[in-house]
């Protein structure tokens, strides 16, 4: 069996399962598939969600703390490494943060990095396909894609209101035909992995006034002085929530990604399709973290995990239960490691804190306030509760420097 695993970046799940976007391959894929509706990502940056995807572990162990400088633990077996010893030949298609130099290019035969502006509608598209062609059975493709990463890829003829009211909406639509030539050239014994790293905020682009508040309240204020903002952004939410006409959950404050760990930004689609697997749909919870031994227990592969691994597997879909999801906001929007929030979201329940700098935790009731626009109050039994499910916060020392120059010039800073 083959595996091709499509990664798109910044992919949304609320976009996968709704009619925001024109996807019908997309649409087919879901109905013909094991469809975890809600999977949860590790964190909300690229570099640590593809890391925890390859190695089945967190941050704190595999080394990959954020996309800035950073590399994977040299003790830690990639999802490559293994397949490699089961004889499957690797390759990856990668873009973005993911340079070699992250270590993450570890058991892939070839590693075919290209620029963040090579798309699949495009040269590089057709480049990819003549190299799906070239590719020695059995294969393990990973497929990492750009379209819906900011600036998004919107090619003409998909720029109108049929593919969507937001230009995020237009480049999925346009990107869900691209997917379908993709698929259309493996071979039928190939099992398809569909998923996002992280989410995003969408919204936030299409208001001057909205990036002008943006940059006094959370850059200037609340990043570079470490003042509290949060009561007065909860406010602003709420307002924009009540006169807002948009079926999208996003924060007026935030940008992109990487700065929270808010369900748009983490509630990541994630599916698994084979002639041979029947279709199904899963609503409990689950974690980015269990991607890897759920595809190891596919193929029917053990692997010694020594440790390693902090997910369990997804296989079968009718044994599994909710997961407590472990989050963390890492990204360099944030403006420095002192910003940094890291939570847990159970069905219920979200805990938020802020491990590196004095503000006081939040707790969110997802049932009744799902859009976390109101914590609770004298919640200390259960901030107690789910601070003891976070893990040991501990991470490995990497060698940092090379790295934070490569991607400054890559234009990462």
């Amino acid at each position: 069996m083959n595996i091709l695993f499509i990664c798109v970046d910044c992919l949304r799940e609320d976009f996968v399962t709704s009619d925001m976007s024109d996807t019908p391959f997309i649409d087919e894929l879901v109905d013909d598939s094991i469809y975890f509706e809600n999977m949860f990502s590790t964190t909300t940056t690229t570099t640590p969600c593809i890391a925890s995807i390859l190695t089945g572990c967190y941050s704190e162990k595999n080394g990959v703390n954020t996309h800035d400088g950073v590399s994977l633990n040299e003790d830690i077996k990639t999802l490559g490494e293994v397949l490699q010893s089961e004889g499957y030949s690797t390759y990856a298609m990668p873009t973005g943060p993911l340079v070699e130099e992250t270590q993450l290019a570890r058991g892939f035969d070839e590693y075919w990095y290209r620029d963040r502006r090579n798309y699949l509608n495009g040269e590089w598209g057709s480049t990819a396909l003549e190299q799906i062609e070239t590719l020695r059975e059995p294969f393990f493709l990973f497929m990492h894609l750009w379209e819906t990463h900011e600036p998004v890829h919107v090619p003409d003829e998909y720029d109108s209101a049929e593919y969507g009211e937001y230009p995020y909406a237009r480049a999925l639509s346009a990107l869900d035909r691209q997917l379908e030539r993709v698929v259309d050239h493996i071979p039928d014994d190939t099992l398809i992995v569909l998923h996002g790293d992280h989410g995003e905020s969408i919204t936030y682009r299409q208001s001057f006034l909205q990036h002008a508040l943006r940059r006094i309240f959370r850059v200037r204020l609340q990043y570079k002085r470490g003042i509290d903002t949060r009561a007065f952004e909860r406010k602003v939410n709420r307002l924009v929530e009540y006169v807002s006409e948009s079926p999208i959950p996003d924060r007026y404050f935030e940008s992109g990604h990487g700065e929270n760990i808010s369900d748009f930004a983490a509630n990541v689609p994630f599916l698994i399709s084979h002639p041979d697997i029947q279709s199904a749909s899963v609503s409990e919870q689950v974690r980015q973290v269990d991607i890897f031994p759920t595809i190891l227990d596919l193929l029917d592969i053990d692997f010694e995990m020594s440790g390693q691994i902090d997910g369990e597997s997804l296989h079968p879909p009718d044994s599994i239960s909710d997961r407590d999801a472990y989050i963390r906001a890492c990204g360099t929007s944030l403006k420095g490691e002192q910003n940094w929030k890291r939570g847990i979201r159970s069905n219920r329940m979200k805990y938020i804190e802020y491990p590196n700098c004095d503000w006081e935790p939040e707790v969110y009731d997802l049932e009744s306030d799902p859009n976390e626009l109101s914590p609770l109050e004298n919640a200390d039994e259960e901030i107690q509760a789910l601070q003891a499910k976070m893990p040991d916060d501990e991470l490995m020392q990497v060698d940092q420097l090379e790295i934070k120059e490569l991607l400054a010039d890559l234009g990462y800073r």
